[in-house]
């Protein structure tokens, strides 16, 4: 009950503002964090998605045919200062922020063409400089990356225009990764709204907020969502486990609570709006006592949903379900299930079939104001696509549009 009446404060919330301005205007024509902002190319629900052991997809691999509007390539520099064995890609404007380097991972730049333009961050410990590469976050409308080193209360960020940096040091140590929300306004989870690792927990809280809003010297703006509660996740709790997740979404996150059924954004504004609502079958939905204490095999029965990220006009959610992981992808419009692919590993993998050759793609993030999909893809696939292209050159990237509206 507790999570339904959140949702109905929530949607009050949507739907109730104070200024009383149309639905498509940005949170910079009206001033202060306690006005909603719900654009009508981002906000359309929230839409009830299904997810059960009979659910069958529309398709099993994405082609022009059917859910692909268009595909393009942008080749990769090869040089030496530019080769990346890219995991993720981002694009903040014109340039594509490309992730990758094991065993020790660096972010590098490149033009809209592909272009080498440097590499983002510089590894030391100067005061511009981050001791290792572990966490980073993009402030799309400020044009900055933020990156920080494991455990470490210094935050660099670099602007991709001046190309220049400064560093920001969090006195609050418990902040250990936030969000951007745009506007230099930042997002964390309080380290109580997490599993706490070990048997025990020292403090007892009756309500805790569900999230924690910063400005850009880290001093706290508010709180959002009070109703959380921790939990006891003791060492031997075998996984997959319920788990509150934050993702990136654009200029804002997506946030869901361990046991809820609903699925939030979040934006500059800090009003939690409800964007999805997940209906799983009592006898498939795991409470969280069944989450700690269930052994491996009572979990392989009973779904798991990991993972989640919207596009324009479509919902991809991630789950674990009888000993596989599953990636699917929904209509944002109506909530049919478009597409579902059964994996062993990944994060959110897709199957595309296109230009004579077929690959799966992970789709490691979604900006949820477009249906384009950016991830890297090995040189080999695209020798004969790409004039010149040779087999053992650097990466590219692909660019991936949907259709509208499915």
């Amino acid at each position: 009950m507790r999570q339904y009446f959140f949702l109905l404060v929530t949607i009050i919330l949507a739907v109730s503002c104070k200024d009383g301005r149309k639905s498509n205007q940005s949170s910079s024509d009206v001033e202060g964090a306690d006005s909603c902002t719900v654009e009508a190319d981002v906000y359309r629900g929230p839409v009830t998605i299904r997810i059960d052991d009979k659910i069958v997809p529309l398709y099993d691999t994405l082609t022009l045919n059917n859910l692909i509007e268009s595909v393009r390539y942008i080749p990769l520099e090869t040089s030496d200062s530019a080769l990346t064995d890219a995991g993720s890609v981002r694009k903040m404007g014109d340039i594509y922020c490309v992730t990758g380097g094991f065993p020790r991972s660096i972010m590098k730049l490149f033009d809209a063409d592909g272009k080498y333009i440097r590499d983002a961050f510089r590894l030391g410990r100067a005061r511009d400089e981050v001791a290792e590469f572990s966490s980073y976050m993009f402030d799309i409308p400020s044009r900055e990356i933020i990156a920080n080193s494991f455990l470490s209360d210094k935050y660099v960020f670099m602007n991709v225009d001046s190309l220049s940096y400064r560093a920001v040091y969090n006195p609050d140590r418990k902040i250990t990764r936030f969000f951007t929300l745009g506007n230099k306004h930042y997002v964390f989870l309080p380290d109580n709204n997490r599993p706490v690792l070990g048997s025990t927990i020292k403090e007892t809280y009756d309500s805790l907020p569900h999230l924690v809003f910063y400005d850009s010297d880290f001093n706290i703006t508010g709180t959002v969502g009070d109703g959380a509660k921790p939990y006891i996740d003791p060492e031997t709790t075998v996984p997959p486990r319920l788990d509150t997740y934050i993702y990136e979404s654009g200029d804002g996150i997506i946030y869901k609570y361990a046991d809820a059924d609903t699925v939030f954004t979040v934006d500059a504004d800090e009003q939690m709006v409800p964007v999805i609502i997940l209906d799983i079958q009592d006898k498939l939905k795991p409470t969280m006592k069944q989450s700690v204490a269930d052994p491996a095999s009572r979990k392989a029965q009973m779904i798991y949903v990991q993972y989640f990220q919207l596009s324009r006009d479509y919902v991809f959610i991630e789950y674990q379900f009888r000993g596989m992981y599953y990636s699917g992808i929904w209509s944002r419009e109506t909530g049919q299930l478009l597409f579902l692919n059964k994996f062993e590993y990944g994060r959110n993998p897709i199957l595309i079939s296109v230009d004579g050759y077929s690959v799966q793609l992970n789709v490691s993030y979604l900006n949820r104001r477009d249906n384009v999909i950016l991830t890297p893809i090995d040189a080999s696939y695209l020798v004969g696509t790409i004039p010149g292209l040779k087999e053992d050159d650097n990466q590219a990237i692909m660019e991936i549009t949907l259709r509208p509206g499915l």
